[in-house]
């Protein structure tokens, strides 16, 4: 027998909440890290520099600034967002993901307003292990992209961007370019706004949980979507939806 059409509302109705976070910031609250080749700096208790790797250590808002050579980690174990502004800031690794969060609530990654802002991981990375980071924007909590700035991202070893939670694009000029996946969420990727290019060679844009009832979906409801893929273009393990926006 042949049941019903399932409307995009009802998919939407038994899956799993798209939580967006909010890109909007107090310029009172923002904690500023300037970045200088193979080191940075910043007045902030929450805010430690080893050698050429930057770690933040709570939630709070973090204006990144300048060129690091090197990696931005967020682990932050206590409750609250962290919210990443970049703000000009070219972060290029030679061993792991150029931005790692290994530990947060969630994290928010603003492209401040006329900024220009690349993303870079090593071309073989030193821990391979299960847990290891897999691309040069990676996040283990619930990532949200956003703003009116550009990102360039380069996943020079596996993928370009990579949420192990849910990962929201909200706005932003982004180009993403990966040796595998180009967008990569577990939960979902929701695309609500911006304008993005992903150029992969394994697929472009998907969503890999293939097991838990209402998670594993790509939802498309804005924003204009370009992707070049030796596989998939567009690849959700168990849906994907169409409200709006331009493919």
């Amino acid at each position: 027998s042949t049941g019903s059409p399932t409307t995009v509302e009802e998919a939407l109705a038994a899956d799993v909440d798209v939580e967006a976070g909010d890109t909007s910031y107090d310029e009172s609250d923002v904690v500023d890290v300037s970045l200088d080749g193979d080191t940075a700096s910043s007045d902030s208790d929450a805010v430690s520099v080893d050698g050429d790797t930057v770690t933040i250590t709570a939630a709070g808002t973090y204006r990144l600034s300048g060129t690091l050579d090197g990696q931005v980690v967020v682990n932050s174990t206590g409750d609250g967002v962290v919210r990443l502004v970049l703000d000009d800031a070219d972060i290029t690794s030679s061993s792991s993901a150029a931005v790692a969060v290994t530990d947060a609530e969630s994290v928010v990654v603003v492209l401040a307003d006329g900024s220009s802002n690349s993303l870079a991981d090593a071309s073989s990375y030193d821990d391979t292990s299960e847990d290891a980071p897999t691309g040069a924007l990676w996040s283990t909590a619930d990532l949200t992209i956003g703003g009116s700035g550009s990102l360039t991202v380069t996943g020079n070893t596996n993928d370009g961007i990579v949420g192990k939670d849910g990962l929201v694009i909200s706005g932003g000029t982004i180009e993403v370019t990966a040796v595998d996946d180009g967008i990569r969420g577990k939960d979902y990727v929701a695309i609500t706004g911006g304008d993005f290019t992903v150029d992969a060679t394994g697929d472009a844009v998907k969503s890999d949980n293939e097991t838990d009832d209402g998670t594993g979906f790509v939802l498309v409801s804005g924003g204009t979507v370009t992707v070049t893929s030796q596989d998939d273009g567009i690849k959700g393990s168990q849906q994907v939806l169409v409200t709006g926006g331009t493919i």
